[in-house]
């Protein structure tokens, strides 16, 4: 695993701790719908990105 890779897991863990420190499991359970809402509603954008770049060329 690259180093870079491996910077990002332990910085995504690290939030992700922060994030759930003190929740209940019913608000766990909402924090990550919600990240991965974000996530999905990311994917979208990037994929938009990508068919802009494409129709230019």
């Amino acid at each position: 695993m690259a180093r870079k890779e491996e910077e990002l897991i332990l910085l995504a863990t690290s939030i992700a701790m922060e994030l759930a420190r003190g929740l209940e499991l019913e608000e766990l359970e909402d924090l990550r719908n919600l990240v991965n809402q974000v996530s999905c509603s990311l994917t979208t954008l990037i994929n938009s990105k990508y068919g802009l770049l494409k129709r230019k060329k």
